[in-house]
């Protein structure tokens, strides 16, 4: 079942890529430090697409789950004899 749902995720992101990319076909420049590219519109929409999602990615990971997995290492490694105590019955 899982694999019918990449399937179709991969086959809609597919398809909405030859959207932009056909409805966009005007060549532009875009003029960043340190070089040039000539792309057409749609692509380079869907390169800006692309970056931003990995740079968000990557963000993510930096601010929310290397900390938390850092903060759980901590815990796991306490030594025994700070324990809680066992309870009286």
């Amino acid at each position: 079942m899982f694999r019918w749902i990449i399937l179709v995720a991969c086959i809609l992101a597919a398809l909405l890529g030859l959207a932009v990319g056909v409805m966009n076909p005007d060549p532009v420049q875009a003029h960043l430090p340190g070089f040039e590219l000539e792309l057409a519109l749609g692509s380079l929409l869907i390169l800006a697409l692309v970056c931003g999602a990995v740079l968000g990615f990557v963000l993510c990971l930096i601010l929310f789950y290397l900390p938390a997995r850092l903060r759980g290492m901590g815990r796991t490694t306490r030594p025994k004899d700070e324990s809680l105590p066992e309870r009286n019955a």
